[in-house]
Protein backbone atom coordinates (compact mmCIF):
# COMPACT_ATOMS: atom_id res chain seq x y z
CA UNK A 1 0.00 0.00 0.00
CA UNK A 2 1.10 3.54 -0.68
CA UNK A 3 1.47 5.74 2.39
CA UNK A 4 -0.32 9.10 2.78
CA UNK A 5 0.36 11.65 5.51
CA UNK A 6 -2.54 13.99 6.27
CA UNK A 7 -1.08 16.77 8.42
CA UNK A 8 -3.41 18.73 10.70
CA UNK A 9 -1.62 22.03 10.11
CA UNK A 10 -2.77 24.13 13.07
CA UNK A 11 -2.41 21.31 15.58
CA UNK A 12 1.02 20.36 14.25
CA UNK A 13 2.37 23.93 14.29
CA UNK A 14 1.15 24.45 17.87
CA UNK A 15 2.92 21.29 19.00
CA UNK A 16 6.17 22.42 17.38
CA UNK A 17 5.91 25.86 18.99
CA UNK A 18 5.45 24.52 22.51
CA UNK A 19 7.93 21.66 22.12
CA UNK A 20 10.87 24.01 21.55
CA UNK A 21 12.06 26.95 23.65
CA UNK A 22 11.70 30.30 21.94
CA UNK A 23 14.77 31.60 20.14
CA UNK A 24 15.33 34.30 17.55
CA UNK A 25 17.52 35.32 14.64
CA UNK A 26 20.07 38.08 14.96
CA UNK A 27 17.49 40.59 13.73
CA UNK A 28 15.05 39.56 16.48
CA UNK A 29 12.59 37.28 14.65
CA UNK A 30 11.24 34.44 16.82
CA UNK A 31 11.66 31.24 14.76
CA UNK A 32 11.39 28.23 17.10
CA UNK A 33 8.19 26.88 15.45
CA UNK A 34 9.63 27.42 11.95
CA UNK A 35 12.75 25.54 12.99
CA UNK A 36 10.72 22.69 14.50
CA UNK A 37 8.73 22.32 11.28
CA UNK A 38 11.90 22.53 9.18
CA UNK A 39 13.66 19.91 11.27
CA UNK A 40 10.67 17.56 11.05
CA UNK A 41 10.43 17.89 7.26
CA UNK A 42 14.16 17.56 6.58
CA UNK A 43 14.71 14.81 9.13
CA UNK A 44 11.91 12.51 10.18
CA UNK A 45 9.72 13.04 7.13
CA UNK A 46 12.52 12.36 4.64
CA UNK A 47 13.49 9.24 6.61
CA UNK A 48 9.93 7.88 6.71
CA UNK A 49 9.32 8.65 3.01
CA UNK A 50 5.53 8.83 2.68
CA UNK A 51 4.32 8.66 -0.92
CA UNK A 52 1.99 11.64 -0.50
CA UNK A 53 1.68 14.59 1.89
CA UNK A 54 -1.36 16.82 2.31
CA UNK A 55 -1.00 19.78 4.68
CA UNK A 56 -4.47 20.93 5.79
CA UNK A 57 -5.18 24.13 7.72
CA UNK A 58 -8.29 25.62 9.32
CA UNK A 59 -10.14 28.16 7.23
CA UNK A 60 -10.35 31.63 8.73
CA UNK A 61 -13.62 32.75 10.31
CA UNK A 62 -16.57 30.83 11.68
CA UNK A 63 -17.95 27.50 10.49
CA UNK A 64 -21.18 25.54 10.88
CA UNK A 65 -20.37 24.66 14.50
CA UNK A 66 -20.48 28.32 15.53
CA UNK A 67 -23.99 28.51 14.09
CA UNK A 68 -25.30 25.73 16.33
CA UNK A 69 -23.27 26.80 19.38
CA UNK A 70 -22.10 30.41 19.63
CA UNK A 71 -19.63 29.58 22.40
CA UNK A 72 -17.79 27.02 20.28
CA UNK A 73 -14.04 27.52 20.93
CA UNK A 74 -14.92 30.68 22.90
CA UNK A 75 -12.61 29.73 25.76
CA UNK A 76 -9.62 28.96 23.53
CA UNK A 77 -6.77 31.35 24.19
CA UNK A 78 -5.69 33.66 21.40
CA UNK A 79 -2.73 32.40 19.40
CA UNK A 80 0.45 33.67 21.08
CA UNK A 81 1.92 36.66 19.24
CA UNK A 82 5.30 34.93 19.04
CA UNK A 83 3.63 32.06 17.16
CA UNK A 84 1.38 34.24 15.03
CA UNK A 85 4.43 36.06 13.69
CA UNK A 86 5.87 32.75 12.45
CA UNK A 87 2.86 31.49 10.46
CA UNK A 88 3.70 33.30 7.23
CA UNK A 89 7.30 32.03 7.39
CA UNK A 90 6.10 28.45 7.94
CA UNK A 91 3.74 28.68 4.97
CA UNK A 92 6.50 30.23 2.84
CA UNK A 93 8.86 27.39 3.75
CA UNK A 94 6.25 24.70 3.07
CA UNK A 95 5.52 26.26 -0.31
CA UNK A 96 9.23 26.26 -1.22
CA UNK A 97 9.30 22.55 -0.30
CA UNK A 98 6.57 22.00 -2.91
CA UNK A 99 4.11 20.76 -0.26
CA UNK A 100 0.57 21.85 -1.12
CA UNK A 101 -1.54 23.56 1.57
CA UNK A 102 -5.27 22.79 1.53
CA UNK A 103 -7.75 25.26 3.03
CA UNK A 104 -11.50 24.97 2.39
CA UNK A 105 -13.57 28.08 3.30
CA UNK A 106 -16.14 27.41 6.03
CA UNK A 107 -14.50 24.22 7.31
CA UNK A 108 -12.01 23.21 9.93
CA UNK A 109 -9.00 21.11 9.01
CA UNK A 110 -10.54 18.17 10.93
CA UNK A 111 -13.55 18.04 8.57
CA UNK A 112 -11.35 18.17 5.47
CA UNK A 113 -9.09 15.46 6.93
CA UNK A 114 -12.15 13.32 7.72
CA UNK A 115 -13.49 13.70 4.18
CA UNK A 116 -10.12 12.89 2.60
CA UNK A 117 -9.48 9.93 4.91
CA UNK A 118 -12.84 8.31 4.20
CA UNK A 119 -12.57 8.93 0.45
CA UNK A 120 -9.04 7.54 0.23
CA UNK A 121 -9.83 4.71 2.66
CA UNK A 122 -12.30 3.19 0.20
CA UNK A 123 -9.87 3.09 -2.75
CA UNK A 124 -8.81 -0.41 -3.71
CA UNK A 125 -6.38 -1.95 -6.15
CA UNK A 126 -7.93 -4.14 -8.86
CA UNK A 127 -7.38 -7.82 -7.99
CA UNK A 128 -4.69 -9.59 -10.00
CA UNK A 129 -6.99 -12.59 -10.55
CA UNK A 130 -10.64 -11.49 -10.72
CA UNK A 131 -13.12 -14.14 -9.64
CA UNK A 132 -16.90 -14.28 -9.24
CA UNK A 133 -16.23 -15.51 -5.71
CA UNK A 134 -13.98 -12.54 -4.90
CA UNK A 135 -16.35 -10.12 -3.19
CA UNK A 136 -13.62 -7.52 -2.64
CA UNK A 137 -12.35 -5.35 -5.48
CA UNK A 138 -8.77 -5.89 -4.27
CA UNK A 139 -6.55 -4.85 -1.37
CA UNK A 140 -6.68 -1.35 0.07
CA UNK A 141 -4.70 1.10 -2.03
CA UNK A 142 -3.54 3.46 0.74
CA UNK A 143 -2.22 3.45 4.29
CA UNK A 144 -3.33 6.77 5.79
CA UNK A 145 -1.59 8.43 8.74
CA UNK A 146 -3.13 11.53 10.32
CA UNK A 147 -0.58 13.73 12.07
CA UNK A 148 -2.51 15.52 14.80
CA UNK A 149 -3.01 16.03 18.52
CA UNK A 150 -6.80 16.47 18.33
CA UNK A 151 -9.01 13.95 20.13
CA UNK A 152 -11.95 14.13 17.73
CA UNK A 153 -9.93 12.70 14.83
CA UNK A 154 -9.57 9.38 16.65
CA UNK A 155 -13.11 8.61 15.46
CA UNK A 156 -11.57 7.96 12.02
CA UNK A 157 -9.15 5.19 13.00
CA UNK A 158 -9.60 1.89 11.16
CA UNK A 159 -7.60 -0.94 9.60
CA UNK A 160 -5.68 1.46 7.35
CA UNK A 161 -6.32 4.87 8.97
CA UNK A 162 -4.07 5.66 11.94
CA UNK A 163 -3.44 8.67 14.16
CA UNK A 164 0.31 9.25 14.16
CA UNK A 165 1.96 10.91 17.17
CA UNK A 166 5.25 11.93 15.56
CA UNK A 167 6.79 13.05 18.85
CA UNK A 168 6.36 9.63 20.46
CA UNK A 169 6.57 7.87 17.08
CA UNK A 170 3.44 5.93 17.97
CA UNK A 171 0.47 5.10 15.75
CA UNK A 172 -3.08 4.63 17.00
CA UNK A 173 -5.42 2.23 15.25
CA UNK A 174 -8.73 0.94 16.67
CA UNK A 175 -7.05 -1.15 19.38
CA UNK A 176 -4.73 1.65 20.53
CA UNK A 177 -7.64 4.11 20.44
CA UNK A 178 -9.58 1.91 22.84
CA UNK A 179 -6.53 1.64 25.11
CA UNK A 180 -6.27 5.44 25.18
CA UNK A 181 -9.93 6.37 25.63
CA UNK A 182 -11.60 3.17 26.80
CA UNK A 183 -13.99 3.03 23.83
CA UNK A 184 -13.80 1.96 20.19
CA UNK A 185 -13.33 4.61 17.45
CA UNK A 186 -17.01 4.63 16.45
CA UNK A 187 -17.90 5.76 19.99
CA UNK A 188 -15.36 8.61 20.30
CA UNK A 189 -18.05 11.18 19.45
CA UNK A 190 -20.32 9.72 22.14
CA UNK A 191 -17.43 9.78 24.62
CA UNK A 192 -16.79 13.48 23.82
CA UNK A 193 -20.53 14.17 24.02
CA UNK A 194 -20.42 13.09 27.67
CA UNK A 195 -16.98 14.23 28.90
CA UNK A 196 -16.68 17.28 26.60
CA UNK A 197 -13.50 18.74 25.14
CA UNK A 198 -12.07 21.81 26.86
CA UNK A 199 -9.79 22.69 23.91
CA UNK A 200 -12.84 23.35 21.67
CA UNK A 201 -15.21 24.34 24.49
CA UNK A 202 -17.46 21.36 23.80
CA UNK A 203 -19.49 21.33 27.04
CA UNK A 204 -20.33 17.66 27.60
CA UNK A 205 -22.10 16.77 30.86
CA UNK A 206 -20.68 18.66 33.82
CA UNK A 207 -19.37 16.44 36.60
CA UNK A 208 -19.82 13.20 34.65
CA UNK A 209 -16.45 11.49 34.84
CA UNK A 210 -14.79 9.65 31.90
CA UNK A 211 -14.84 6.31 33.74
CA UNK A 212 -18.62 6.40 34.01
CA UNK A 213 -18.92 7.56 30.39
CA UNK A 214 -16.81 4.58 29.27
CA UNK A 215 -18.94 2.19 31.36
CA UNK A 216 -22.20 3.52 29.88
CA UNK A 217 -20.98 3.48 26.29
CA UNK A 218 -19.43 0.01 26.46
CA UNK A 219 -22.55 -1.42 28.15
CA UNK A 220 -25.28 0.37 26.18
CA UNK A 221 -23.82 2.04 23.08
CA UNK A 222 -24.34 5.48 21.58
CA UNK A 223 -25.81 8.60 23.18
CA UNK A 224 -29.01 7.88 21.26
CA UNK A 225 -29.23 4.38 22.74
CA UNK A 226 -28.43 5.62 26.24
CA UNK A 227 -31.18 8.26 26.22
CA UNK A 228 -33.62 5.91 24.51
CA UNK A 229 -33.17 3.55 27.48
CA UNK A 230 -33.70 6.43 29.90
CA UNK A 231 -36.77 7.82 28.12
CA UNK A 232 -38.53 4.57 27.26
CA UNK A 233 -37.71 2.34 30.24
CA UNK A 234 -36.01 4.00 33.22
CA UNK A 235 -38.21 7.09 33.54
CA UNK A 236 -41.51 5.19 32.94
CA UNK A 237 -40.45 2.62 35.55
CA UNK A 238 -39.68 5.45 37.97
CA UNK A 239 -43.16 6.88 37.49
CA UNK A 240 -44.77 3.49 38.01
CA UNK A 241 -43.47 2.68 41.48
CA UNK A 242 -45.86 0.19 43.14
CA UNK A 243 -48.21 1.49 45.82
CA UNK A 244 -46.32 1.73 49.07
CA UNK A 245 -42.98 1.15 47.32
CA UNK A 246 -39.99 3.35 47.98
CA UNK A 247 -36.57 4.09 46.55
CA UNK A 248 -35.15 0.69 47.41
CA UNK A 249 -38.09 -1.08 45.78
CA UNK A 250 -37.65 1.08 42.67
CA UNK A 251 -33.91 0.34 42.50
CA UNK A 252 -34.55 -3.40 42.69
CA UNK A 253 -37.13 -3.12 39.94
CA UNK A 254 -34.81 -1.15 37.64
CA UNK A 255 -31.87 -3.44 38.45
CA UNK A 256 -33.88 -6.54 37.47
CA UNK A 257 -35.02 -4.91 34.22
CA UNK A 258 -31.46 -3.97 33.28
CA UNK A 259 -30.16 -7.45 34.09
CA UNK A 260 -32.68 -8.96 31.69
CA UNK A 261 -31.52 -6.57 28.96
CA UNK A 262 -27.74 -6.28 29.46
CA UNK A 263 -26.61 -9.05 31.78
CA UNK A 264 -25.25 -8.93 35.33
CA UNK A 265 -21.79 -7.41 34.68
CA UNK A 266 -23.02 -4.58 32.46
CA UNK A 267 -25.92 -3.87 34.81
CA UNK A 268 -23.52 -3.11 37.67
CA UNK A 269 -21.77 -0.50 35.51
CA UNK A 270 -25.00 1.00 34.19
CA UNK A 271 -26.72 1.07 37.54
CA UNK A 272 -23.92 3.11 39.13
CA UNK A 273 -24.82 5.87 36.64
CA UNK A 274 -28.58 5.48 37.01
CA UNK A 275 -29.05 6.55 40.59
CA UNK A 276 -28.83 9.66 42.73
CA UNK A 277 -27.14 12.86 41.56
CA UNK A 278 -25.30 11.05 38.76
CA UNK A 279 -28.57 10.10 37.10
CA UNK A 280 -29.96 13.59 37.62
CA UNK A 281 -26.98 15.09 35.78
CA UNK A 282 -27.38 12.59 32.96
CA UNK A 283 -31.14 13.00 32.57
CA UNK A 284 -31.09 16.81 32.76
CA UNK A 285 -28.23 17.22 30.28
CA UNK A 286 -29.83 15.40 27.35
CA UNK A 287 -29.95 18.44 25.05
CA UNK A 288 -26.39 19.40 25.97
CA UNK A 289 -25.15 15.88 25.28
CA UNK A 290 -26.73 15.80 21.82
CA UNK A 291 -25.36 19.27 21.07
CA UNK A 292 -21.89 18.17 22.16
CA UNK A 293 -22.10 15.14 19.88
CA UNK A 294 -22.95 17.37 16.91
CA UNK A 295 -19.96 19.58 17.69
CA UNK A 296 -17.61 16.60 17.98
CA UNK A 297 -18.85 14.82 14.85
CA UNK A 298 -16.75 15.39 11.74
CA UNK A 299 -18.39 16.52 8.54
CA UNK A 300 -17.02 14.02 6.05
CA UNK A 301 -18.90 15.41 3.04
CA UNK A 302 -16.76 18.48 2.34
CA UNK A 303 -16.71 19.43 -1.35
CA UNK A 304 -13.09 18.99 -2.45
CA UNK A 305 -13.40 20.15 -6.06
CA UNK A 306 -11.92 17.23 -8.00
CA UNK A 307 -9.21 16.45 -5.48
CA UNK A 308 -6.40 14.39 -7.04
CA UNK A 309 -3.95 12.75 -4.61
CA UNK A 310 -1.33 12.54 -7.37
CA UNK A 311 -0.78 16.30 -7.16
CA UNK A 312 0.42 15.80 -3.56
CA UNK A 313 3.32 13.44 -4.23
CA UNK A 314 6.15 13.77 -1.72
CA UNK A 315 9.47 14.52 -3.40
CA UNK A 316 12.32 14.38 -0.85
CA UNK A 317 14.69 16.36 -3.09
CA UNK A 318 12.32 19.36 -2.95
CA UNK A 319 12.62 19.51 0.85
CA UNK A 320 16.22 20.73 0.55
CA UNK A 321 15.99 22.62 -2.73
CA UNK A 322 18.31 25.64 -3.22
CA UNK A 323 15.39 27.97 -2.43
CA UNK A 324 14.72 26.16 0.86
CA UNK A 325 18.42 26.25 1.81
CA UNK A 326 18.50 30.00 1.08
CA UNK A 327 15.61 30.45 3.53
CA UNK A 328 17.45 28.32 6.12
CA UNK A 329 20.48 30.61 5.76
CA UNK A 330 18.29 33.69 6.14
CA UNK A 331 16.75 32.25 9.31
CA UNK A 332 20.17 31.06 10.59
CA UNK A 333 19.20 27.35 10.65
CA UNK A 334 22.84 26.36 10.24
CA UNK A 335 22.37 22.87 11.71
CA UNK A 336 19.92 22.00 8.90
CA UNK A 337 22.25 22.97 6.05
CA UNK A 338 23.99 19.62 5.93
CA UNK A 339 27.52 20.98 5.96
CA UNK A 340 26.83 23.74 3.44
CA UNK A 341 27.82 26.41 5.92
CA UNK A 342 31.32 26.47 7.32
CA UNK A 343 31.79 25.18 10.82
CA UNK A 344 32.80 28.60 12.10
CA UNK A 345 29.26 29.87 11.55
CA UNK A 346 27.70 27.26 13.84
CA UNK A 347 26.64 28.42 17.28
CA UNK A 348 26.60 26.09 20.27
CA UNK A 349 25.89 26.44 23.98
CA UNK A 350 29.64 26.65 24.49
CA UNK A 351 29.74 29.82 22.38
CA UNK A 352 27.38 31.51 24.85
CA UNK A 353 29.62 30.72 27.79
CA UNK A 354 26.83 28.66 29.38
CA UNK A 355 27.15 24.95 30.11
CA UNK A 356 23.83 23.11 29.79
CA UNK A 357 23.81 19.55 31.09
CA UNK A 358 21.26 17.10 29.69
CA UNK A 359 19.68 14.83 32.29
CA UNK A 360 18.41 11.61 30.73
CA UNK A 361 18.46 8.96 33.43
CA UNK A 362 17.88 8.26 37.12
CA UNK A 363 21.52 8.84 38.04
CA UNK A 364 21.42 12.29 36.45
CA UNK A 365 18.31 13.19 38.47
CA UNK A 366 19.95 12.03 41.69
CA UNK A 367 23.07 14.10 40.93
CA UNK A 368 20.92 17.18 40.23
CA UNK A 369 19.01 16.71 43.48
CA UNK A 370 22.31 16.64 45.41
CA UNK A 371 23.26 19.93 43.73
CA UNK A 372 19.98 21.50 44.85
CA UNK A 373 20.42 20.26 48.42
CA UNK A 374 23.89 21.81 48.47
CA UNK A 375 22.75 25.24 47.27
CA UNK A 376 23.86 28.12 49.53
CA UNK A 377 21.23 29.89 51.60
CA UNK A 378 21.53 32.95 49.36
CA UNK A 379 22.00 32.22 45.67
CA UNK A 380 21.92 34.53 42.63
CA UNK A 381 24.34 36.91 44.36
CA UNK A 382 24.99 39.88 42.02
CA UNK A 383 28.40 39.67 40.40
CA UNK A 384 30.99 42.26 41.31
CA UNK A 385 30.56 45.39 39.22
CA UNK A 386 26.92 44.66 38.33
CA UNK A 387 24.32 47.41 38.26
CA UNK A 388 21.95 45.61 40.64
CA UNK A 389 20.61 48.22 43.10
CA UNK A 390 21.02 47.66 46.84
CA UNK A 391 18.19 46.05 48.80
CA UNK A 392 15.23 48.33 49.65
CA UNK A 393 16.59 51.08 47.37
CA UNK A 394 13.23 51.96 45.87
CA UNK A 395 10.67 49.61 47.43
CA UNK A 396 7.85 50.91 49.62
CA UNK A 397 7.99 49.71 53.25
CA UNK A 398 5.15 47.17 52.83
CA UNK A 399 7.16 45.27 50.18
CA UNK A 400 10.51 45.15 51.96
CA UNK A 401 9.67 42.04 53.97
CA UNK A 402 8.83 40.18 50.76
CA UNK A 403 12.12 41.25 49.22
CA UNK A 404 14.01 39.91 52.23
CA UNK A 405 12.27 36.54 51.89
CA UNK A 406 13.22 36.39 48.21
CA UNK A 407 16.80 37.46 48.87
CA UNK A 408 17.64 34.68 51.35
CA UNK A 409 17.19 30.93 51.11
CA UNK A 410 17.73 28.38 48.37
CA UNK A 411 16.31 29.26 44.96
CA UNK A 412 15.69 27.33 41.75
CA UNK A 413 14.57 28.71 38.38
CA UNK A 414 12.15 26.30 36.71
CA UNK A 415 10.63 26.11 33.24
CA UNK A 416 8.67 23.39 31.46
CA UNK A 417 8.71 22.48 27.78
CA UNK A 418 5.26 21.30 26.66
CA UNK A 419 3.14 20.71 23.55
CA UNK A 420 0.30 23.17 24.28
CA UNK A 421 -0.79 26.24 26.24
CA UNK A 422 -3.85 24.34 27.48
CA UNK A 423 -2.76 22.59 30.69
CA UNK A 424 -5.25 19.77 30.10
CA UNK A 425 -4.07 19.15 26.54
CA UNK A 426 -0.33 19.73 27.04
CA UNK A 427 2.21 16.94 27.33
CA UNK A 428 5.33 17.48 29.40
CA UNK A 429 8.33 17.30 27.05
CA UNK A 430 11.07 18.33 29.47
CA UNK A 431 12.01 20.52 32.45
CA UNK A 432 14.74 23.19 32.54
CA UNK A 433 16.42 23.87 35.88
CA UNK A 434 18.74 26.83 36.51
CA UNK A 435 20.80 26.99 39.70
CA UNK A 436 23.44 29.49 38.57
CA UNK A 437 25.45 30.24 35.42
CA UNK A 438 27.64 27.19 36.01
CA UNK A 439 24.78 24.81 36.76
CA UNK A 440 22.04 24.71 34.10
CA UNK A 441 20.17 21.48 33.43
CA UNK A 442 17.60 20.16 30.97
CA UNK A 443 15.67 17.07 32.08
CA UNK A 444 14.66 15.30 28.88
CA UNK A 445 11.40 13.33 28.84
CA UNK A 446 10.32 13.22 25.16
CA UNK A 447 13.01 14.84 23.00
CA UNK A 448 15.48 12.67 21.07
CA UNK A 449 18.36 11.24 23.06
CA UNK A 450 18.46 9.75 26.56
CA UNK A 451 15.09 10.13 28.31
CA UNK A 452 14.23 9.92 32.00
CA UNK A 453 11.62 7.42 33.14
CA UNK A 454 8.32 8.98 34.23
CA UNK A 455 8.47 7.34 37.67
CA UNK A 456 11.98 8.69 38.30
CA UNK A 457 10.97 12.19 37.20
CA UNK A 458 7.85 12.08 39.38
CA UNK A 459 9.94 11.07 42.40
CA UNK A 460 12.40 13.89 41.67
CA UNK A 461 9.65 16.51 41.40
CA UNK A 462 7.88 15.25 44.52
CA UNK A 463 11.10 15.58 46.51
CA UNK A 464 11.78 19.02 45.01
CA UNK A 465 8.36 20.34 45.98
CA UNK A 466 8.72 19.04 49.53
CA UNK A 467 11.92 21.04 50.03
CA UNK A 468 12.07 24.45 51.68
CA UNK A 469 13.10 26.56 48.71
CA UNK A 470 11.89 29.35 46.44
CA UNK A 471 10.90 28.44 42.89
CA UNK A 472 11.25 31.22 40.34
CA UNK A 473 9.87 31.27 36.80
CA UNK A 474 8.01 33.11 34.08
CA UNK A 475 4.29 32.25 33.95
CA UNK A 476 5.05 29.92 36.85
CA UNK A 477 1.41 29.09 37.55
CA UNK A 478 1.22 27.30 34.19
CA UNK A 479 4.45 25.37 34.83
CA UNK A 480 3.31 24.25 38.27
CA UNK A 481 -0.10 23.16 36.96
CA UNK A 482 1.63 21.08 34.26
CA UNK A 483 3.90 19.45 36.84
CA UNK A 484 0.99 18.90 39.24
CA UNK A 485 -0.97 17.04 36.56
CA UNK A 486 2.15 15.05 35.65
CA UNK A 487 2.56 14.02 39.29
CA UNK A 488 -1.11 13.03 39.40
CA UNK A 489 -0.86 11.06 36.15
CA UNK A 490 -2.42 7.95 37.62
CA UNK A 491 -5.51 9.97 38.49
CA UNK A 492 -5.42 11.99 35.26
CA UNK A 493 -9.01 11.50 34.16
CA UNK A 494 -10.34 12.61 37.53
CA UNK A 495 -7.93 15.54 37.86
CA UNK A 496 -8.64 17.00 34.41
CA UNK A 497 -12.15 17.92 35.52
CA UNK A 498 -11.16 19.62 38.76
CA UNK A 499 -12.07 23.28 38.92
CA UNK A 500 -9.17 24.08 41.22
CA UNK A 501 -5.85 22.61 42.13
CA UNK A 502 -3.54 23.28 45.04
CA UNK A 503 0.21 22.99 45.07
CA UNK A 504 2.44 22.29 48.07
CA UNK A 505 5.52 24.27 47.10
Amino acid sequence: MKKIYLIDGNSFIYRMFFALPEFSTKDGRIVNAVFGMAKFFTGQLVQEKPDYIVFIKDAKGENFRHKIYTDYKATRERMPDNLRSQISLIEQMIGLMNVEIVEIPGYEADDVIGTLAKELWSKRVSPSQPSPLNKEEGEKMYEIDILTGDKDLYQLTSDNIKIYDTMKKKKFGPEETKEKFGVLPQYIVDYLAIVGDSSDNIPGIAGFWPKKAVDLINAIGTIEEIYNLIDTIILPLSKGVPEGGGIKELEKWIHKTLEDMYGIDNTKKIFSCFKGKTFEKLAQAKDLAFLSKKLATLDISVELNDFDINTFQFIPAEITSPEVLDLFRELEFHSLLGGVEEEKDLKTWKDTGLQVQIVGDKEGLESLMKMIYNLPESSFTPKEGSNTPPAHSSLPPQLRGIEEELTWGRKVVLDTETTSLDVFEAELVGVSVYLDDEHIYYINRLHNGPQVEDTDLQNFLQELFEMNLTIIGHNLKYDLEILYLFLQQKNWEHTKHSSQMSLGV
